[in-house]
């Protein structure tokens, strides 16, 4: 125990002359606040002065962040609205869910004002026997998985596939060589 007391003996006074023999420091900004997440309380052998210091110093490390794998496959796939049903090169099987987000601009009408839209349609509705889905907006994003009927997609879109297929993708429109414009795609199948 003399041991232990004359060691803290010199570690306090140690920590005194150096603190005293410091230059001033300009100030600075303060330092970010970390919000403790453990803190380790002092036991029966662990000097009263020192478990204050750890555990201060233990809750100023930084956060770890876990990493995961996710337990998807994720496809990123650039659908310009010129394209007429382009094969994504996505393969889906029976039963996985797929989630599909979308974004981009797409023109309908060779570039004409008022004709643009992104991958949720534009106001006016393809009703249009030619159109791939009709009762939605003419430049909306659709699809189709295999040989299924063709459906809206817009922005988002999630299902769990009924069959094996690969999805296939174009804008709502009867005519689409002179479209203009593109959408880009993530798309999540688990």
């Amino acid at each position: 125990m003399k041991l232990l007391s004359k060691i803290f003996s010199f570690v306090f006074i140690a920590a005194l002359l150096f603190s005293c023999t410091l230059p001033a420091q300009p100030a600075e900004e303060p330092a970010p606040q970390v919000e403790a997440v453990d803190t380790v309380a002092p036991t029966a052998t662990v000097n009263a002065i020192v478990a204050p210091i750890t555990a201060e110093a233990l809750t100023q490390a930084a956060p770890r962040t876990p990493t995961a794998t996710p337990a998807f496959d994720t496809y990123e796939v650039s659908v310009p609205a010129a394209a007429c049903w382009m094969d994504s090169g996505v393969s889906v099987k029976t039963g996985q869910r797929v989630t599909i987000y979308a974004s981009g601009i797409g023109n309908t009408n060779g570039g004409v004002e008022g004709s643009n839209s992104d991958p949720n349609g534009q106001q006016y509705i393809c009703g249009a026997i030619e159109c791939p889905v009709q009762g939605v907006g003419y430049g909306s994003l659709v699809a189709k998985l295999g040989s299924q009927k063709p459906f809206f997609v817009g922005t988002y879109f999630e299902f769990t596939a009924s069959e094996n297929g690969t999805l296939s993708f174009t804008v709502n429109d009867w005519e689409c060589e002179d479209n203009s414009g593109a959408f880009e795609l993530k798309i999540n199948v688990d």
